[in-house]
């Protein structure tokens, strides 16, 4: 063991997006470690679990708050990193995602570890997600918007600083897409590798007697089956827009049903409604009187083997979303080769060419997304095509085995020289 390369991975509910990349590595003969608050048992792997010893502070400063939550994490990670390091464990590379804080100490624990750390979002200010869309924050939030803006600003530059600490005491940045590595500064992008987590094109793939049975009904590929995944029913992921879509869509397609994935209770990366409701409820409720509410089938948060079913199923898949973090969803959609209508937004634009392997609509346009939907429903052998092409882009840009697990690989290999 003492002659093998040491691994350390480090993410507060690992493994996460190091599910693939550390079991690699295991399989390689690494010496692999874990450092997590989540208790995790993984075999061929040393687990190590770190503990919370306070709270945050009455009274601190607004902007402070977060910071300090991450510092109350980083304390407990270094606590038992000096212990590891007492006990003769000096990891080789660090692996890590900053977005808790676990990972602000470790390079004065172990100063020779090379560092490579997750960019899974950095905060802009101007032309980003807080002023995306202003209506919704002034017209459903009830928001004083110049005021929120401004709040917004200044707490999302405190944000930033220990991301911006950790980057650059990093000697390796990884991000998923090229819209987070251009979110960072310019300063630091040189140290950016652009590789995706991966999807797993051997179990996302198109199934054509794929089937799903809900309250009796049984459906089959052959129904007009639209489907929209988001990990919360929020703005963020356009989920009132999808609503306002669906009476002309539901009108137009007598046949058509619609399944939505996803928690229906958190509000998800934005602000609450105001009046404490669910987005899913304000939404939804606007239309109710407008539908055949049987149609809309919610399905709340279901297991990975169901998820695949509803993608698979799919003859039109929605993905909406501010410029954000890219959800896995559309390219797990896009690898059972459904057909896209999605926002012209970042980071979509880096994954779906019109009418080549998807569709693009303006993020708003809720007219559009319907005549999309019923283009695609009423003429499904014409764009067959588009699915085809929607799984070949993922096979050839972001398939988990052929090329970003291989490229995740290199960059340890090219980490540990």
């Amino acid at each position: 063991m003492k002659n093998k390369k040491k691994i350390l991975f480090v993410h507060q509910n690992f493994p996460a997006q190091y599910k693939h990349l550390s079991k690699a590595l295991v399989d390689k003969d690494y010496d692999v470690h874990t450092l997590s608050i989540a208790k995790c048992n993984i075999k061929g792997m040393n687990n190590h679990h770190y503990k919370l010893t306070r709270g945050s502070s009455e009274n601190i400063h607004k902007w402070a708050a977060e910071f300090e939550t991450k510092m109350i994490r980083a304390e407990a990670a270094e606590k038992k990193a000096q212990e590891l390091k007492k006990n003769g464990f000096i990891p080789n590379v660090i692996i890590g995602h900053p977005g808790w804080g676990e990972t602000f100490f470790l390079k004065e624990v172990w100063p020779d570890a090379k560092l490579i750390s997750y960019v899974e979002f950095y905060y802009k200010t101007k032309d980003s997600d807080i002023d995306f869309d202003r209506d919704f924050n002034e017209k459903i939030l009830k928001r004083d918007f110049e005021k929120y803006f401004h709040f917004n600003s200044l707490k999302l530059t405190a944000r930033n600083a220990p991301f911006l600490a950790t980057y650059s005491t990093s000697e390796y940045l990884i991000a998923p897409t090229h819209f987070q590595k251009n979110l960072i500064p310019d300063s630091l992008r040189a140290n950016v590798e652009v590789i995706h987590d991966g999807i797993d094109t051997n179990i996302l793939k198109p199934n054509s007697e794929v089937t799903i049975t809900y309250n009796g009904k049984k459906f089959t590929k052959s129904d007009s089956i639209i489907t929209y995944v988001s990990r919360s029913l929020d703005p963020y992921r356009g989920f009132h827009i999808l609503m306002k879509s669906l009476p002309k869509i539901l009108k137009d397609n007598p046949n058509a049903y619609v399944f939505i994935v996803g928690d229906e209770k958190n509000h998800g990366y934005g602000a609450p409604s105001p009046d404490g409701r669910s987005f899913k409820d304000m939404f939804f409720s606007d239309i109710s009187d407008e539908i055949d509410t049987d149609r809309v089938i919610f399905f709340g948060r279901v297991p990975y083997e169901e998820f695949i079913k509803v993608i698979q199923i799919s003859s039109v898949h929605i993905y909406l979303t501010f410029p954000f973090i890219l959800s896995w969803s559309i390219l797990e959609a896009m690898s059972c080769e459904s057909i896209i209508i999605g926002s012209n937004t970042d980071p979509v634009t880096e994954v779906i060419k019109d009418n080549e392997n998807g569709f693009l609509i303006d993020f708003f346009d809720f007219k559009a997304l319907s005549d999309n939907v019923n283009k695609v429903l009423k003429n499904k052998d014409k764009y067959e095509r588009i699915g085809v092409n929607a799984r070949k882009t993922i096979i050839d840009n972001f398939d988990l085995h052929k090329k970003c697990l291989p490229a995740q690989l290199d960059l340890v290999t090219k980490a540990l020289k």
